[in-house]
C-alpha cells in the first residue's frame, strides 16, 4: 500500500506471508491473509508499481501442491494435505512477476520452486550442487552484505571484502534471482516512465531468452520439500514450468 501511495516503480518481494507457506481458501484465516495481500498488490499495480516476487526454495511445484510441511512457521509445522486451492503469496497473486532461479549452467537451480502459471522468468540465483563450473567455482551469486553482519551471517569461505572496505557475500536462492528481475524492471521504467506496470511486465517476458526444459533426471535427489514429489518440467521452449518465458535479458529489455 505504501509503495503504491508513493508511486514507486518496482518492489522486490522475497518472502511468503507468515505463518502459512500455502494459504488455503477453505480456511477463514488463510483466506483473509490471501485477500489482504492481494488487495495491497492490486492497489500497488494500479498505481504503476511492478511487483516482482521470488518463487521460493522448496523445490515445490506451486501449480500442483499436494502437501505443506513448512507451516505454520511461528510454532511447530504440521503436515497437511493441500490442493491447488492453496496458494503461496505474494508470488501466486495475479500480475506478480514470479521468478525462479538458475545457475551458471543455465538450468533451474536444484532448490527452486516452480510451476506453470506462477513463474514468468528465470534469473541467476546460484546453485552450489548441480552447477559448479570454472566460472562459478562455488556456484553462488555475489551480493552486497552489511559489514556489521558479515562475520555473523556469512560463512568465511563466502566473504569478500574489496580494497575500499565494501563487504559482499556469496549466497544462493530465489531471493538472489528476483532482484535481478526487479533491476531490469527498474531499467525499463526509467526508459518509459509513462508505461503501466503491465506494460513493463510484458517487456520483461517478451524479451527473455527462451529456455527449454532440462533433463529432469538430474533433479532426482531433490524432490519437493513439501510432499516429496519429483521435480517435473512441463511445457515447451517458449514457456514452461521451470523457466517461464525464459532467462531475463537486461540488454534486450532496454533495447
Amino acid at each position: 500500500m505504501w509503495a503504491g501511495s508513493h508511486h514507486l516503480d518496482v518492489t522486490n518481494n522475497s518472502y511468503f506471508a507468515d505463518p502459512w507457506l500455502f494459504n488455503c481458501k477453505n480456511d477463514p484465516e488463510q483466506r483473509a491473509i490471501f485477500a489482504a495481500e492481494q488487495r495491497a498488490i492490486k492497489y500497488a499495480q494500479s498505481q504503476g508499481v511492478v511487483v516482482v516476487a521470488a518463487e521460493g526454495n522448496q523445490a515445490d511445484d506451486l501449480a500442483h501442491p499436494t502437501q505443506d510441511e513448512t507451516s505454520p512457521d511461528d510454532t511447530v509445522p504440521v503436515v497437511r494435505d493441500i490442493t491447488n486451492a492453496c496458494a503461496v503469496v505474494p508470488v501466486e497473486v495475479s500480475g506478480v512477476v514470479g521468478v525462479t532461479a538458475d545457475g551458471n549452467r543455465e538450468i533451474k537451480s536444484f532448490y527452486s520452486s516452480y510451476g506453470s502459471g506462477t513463474v514468468e522468468v528465470i534469473a541467476p540465483g546460484g546453485d552450489s550442487i548441480l552447477q559448479l563450473t570454472a566460472a562459478a567455482p562455488n556456484g553462488r551469486v555475489l551480493s552486497t552484505w552489511p559489514a556489521s553482519l558479515l562475520t555473523v551471517t556469512c560463512l568465511p569461505a563466502r566473504r569478500v571484502v574489496d580494497a575500499s572496505g565494501a563487504t559482499y557475500c556469496y549466497q544462493q536462492g530465489t531471493s538472489m534471482a528476483s532482484p535481478h528481475v526487479a533491476g531490469v524492471a527498474a531499467l525499463v521504467a526509467s526508459q518509459h516512465p509513462t508505461w503501466s506496470s503491465g506494460a513493463i511486465r510484458a517487456r520483461i517476458t517478451s524479451t527473455a531468452d527462451p529456455m527449454a526444459c532440462p533433463d529432469t533426471a538430474q533433479y532426482a535427489f531433490f524432490p519437493a520439500v513439501d510432499g516429496g514429489a519429483p521435480q517435473v518440467c512441463t511445457g515447451g521452449t517458449g514457456y514452461n514450468s521451470f523457466n517461464g518465458h525464459g532467462q531475463v535479458n537486461a540488454l534486450t529489455a532496454v533495447k
